[in-house]
């Protein structure tokens, strides 16, 4: 429940801070606009406080920055200098200018469960949520195809066996791989899941 355990006029503020950032996210960014083309498909960057979501939304194959460490200023100036919708949870942020005046698209989220959060965006942005693994989901770095020989000794015994396709963050040195993991994703994700 938007704004529980605060009162008065503490709590019209938070009410009208969410319907004004619901209007404004929604009269600039028109989610119809949306491809299958990457570069088309929104970007954005999570406060401290989403960084689970951050994730998830990476693995869905959205670019989505986040920084352990980033001052509101910094976030807020990324944002605007990359064109980046801002997902946040704090409330005191989106009182500033750049959010007021519309400078910066930003969503209020209003949950603290990635399910329910993932269910606003997929409301409220009409995200299309389907695992497509092209992004890190510890760095945000495109990945690349790589040769499963080049996986070799790098993933475990029965991984190698057993798959053929293989994808490598070259910033995190992880690989990547389709496997029963995303199974039970799209399990958990099934009512989401278009």
């Amino acid at each position: 429940n938007l704004g529980e355990g605060i009162s008065g006029e503490d709590k019209k503020r938070l009410d009208y801070l969410f319907h004004f950032c619901t209007t404004i996210i929604m009269k600039q960014y028109n989610p119809q606009s949306l491809t299958k083309n990457d570069s088309e498909r929104p970007i954005f960057i999570v406060d401290m406080m989403l960084g689970r979501l951050a994730r998830y939304l990476r693995i869905f194959g959205y670019d989505v920055l986040y920084f352990q460490k980033i001052s509101d200023e910094d976030l807020v100036n990324k944002a605007e200098s990359e064109s980046r919708i801002v997902l946040t949870r704090d409330s005191r942020m989106i009182r500033r200018s750049p959010f007021k005046y519309g400078r910066v698209k930003f969503l209020f989220i209003r949950h603290d469960k990635v399910l329910k959060q993932l269910e606003q965006l997929v409301k409220e942005l009409n995200l299309e949520l389907k695992i497509n693994l092209i992004r890190c989901i510890e760095c945000n770095q495109i990945l690349k195809k790589v040769d499963k020989e080049r996986a070799k000794g790098k993933v475990p015994i029965f991984v190698y066996k057993s798959i053929t396709n293989f994808a490598y963050c070259s910033n995190c040195d992880k690989y990547y791989w389709s496997g029963s993991h995303l199974e039970l994703m799209n399990r958990r994700f099934s009512s989401l899941l278009k």
